[in-house]
């Protein structure tokens, strides 16, 4: 993959391909915004032109150069990539002193050095705080590329001592052309190639499924059948590592019926339901969709703590229910 065919955050790439060709690249990046947009990528890229000595231009690479072809197989010595080690939370603050003895160093085969640290939102505070050692003074043939979902996990002094490019989720037409073939793929993968490639879209139809048979019993359940909806809520609390995946999945589901009161169908995610949601849209009022959206917000910050999620589940129920929501 050359800088030209990268998919996706045009502006981005020509920003960095700008300051490769005028000879002014920062040596503290952060590449933030959602998982599977293309960071990583981007980082090996640039990586790529900084140590490619075949390119024609400086703002790009050959591709063909064992310097390129070592940064793919992830052996090249001047592209050191920091995560977070086999059985730890947070990257530690001996793999950033470890990269600190590194700069001391010159390359060993490439032109520069290149310290791609992700997740960086998982540098514990010593490790943090140790890395603004490198990032305050680096020698003119390193750099420092961090990568993270939220630049606002980062410490404000990493923060300043780096330019922050923030990725955006890839449109619909970006993800196909990633080569993604099942369009039900390309709706659900939330702008995320990573995502888009890594789903088991047999698996998301079958919990689905369940999400959407709650969502119609909700919807539906007489006053008489009060016992029929806490039976529908018990199917989905007892969930338990599917419980936040299901969440996921109603959520959608609820946005889905906004999109069809709102008349907006080319944002429709599960087109291969819409005429099952296009009916159960008639049978729930904006109202209740939106006072049930609410919730699933609170339901979403709650499960950071430790939280009943049956009672949670129930509440939902109910507040999706014209007959029962008068009993909150």
């Amino acid at each position: 993959m050359r800088l030209d065919s990268f998919v996706g955050n045009r502006k981005i790439i020509d920003r960095l391909r700008t300051k490769l060709r005028e000879g002014r690249f920062p040596h503290g990046l952060i590449f933030s915004g959602p998982e599977g947009v293309g960071k990583h990528t981007c980082a090996l890229l640039v990586a790529k032109a900084l140590n490619c000595r075949n390119s024609a231009t400086s703002d790009d690479f050959c591709d063909d150069c064992p310097s390129c072809r070592k940064v793919d197989s992830g052996t090249h010595p001047d592209v050191v990539t920091i995560s977070v080690e086999d059985d730890a939370t947070q990257i530690k603050i001996a793999q950033i002193r470890h990269l600190l003895g590194l700069l001391e160093l010159q390359p060993l085969e490439g032109r520069n050095k290149v310290f791609i640290i992700d997740p960086a939102d998982s540098l514990n505070a010593e490790a943090a705080n140790a890395l603004l050692k490198g990032l305050e003074e680096p020698p003119e043939n390193s750099f420092f590329i961090l990568i993270t979902v939220n630049v606002h996990e980062l410490l404000l002094t990493v923060r300043s001592r780096c330019q922050v490019y923030h990725f955006t989720p890839l449109t619909l037409d970006e993800i196909r052309q990633h080569g993604i073939t099942d369009e039900l793929s390309v709706r659900w993968s939330q702008g995320s190639i990573g995502r888009a490639r890594g789903l088991d879209i047999e698996r998301l139809k079958g919990e689905r499924e369940v999400v959407l048979d709650f969502l119609e019993t909700v919807v539906g359940a007489k006053e008489e059948q009060f016992q029929d909806l806490l039976g529908a809520s018990a199917e989905l609390g007892r969930a338990k590592q599917e419980f936040e995946s299901r969440m996921a999945i109603l959520a959608v589901l609820i946005a889905d019926l906004l999109y069809v009161k709102e008349a907006t169908p080319h944002k429709f995610v599960n087109i291969d339901l819409r005429d099952r949601l296009e009916v159960l849209s008639k049978r729930i009022s904006l109202d209740r969709l939106l006072k049930m959206a609410d919730f699933l917000r609170f339901i979403e910050s709650s499960l950071k703590t430790h939280v009943n999620r049956q009672m949670l589940t129930d509440v939902l129920a109910v507040t999706g229910n014209e007959t029962t929501a008068a009993l909150l």
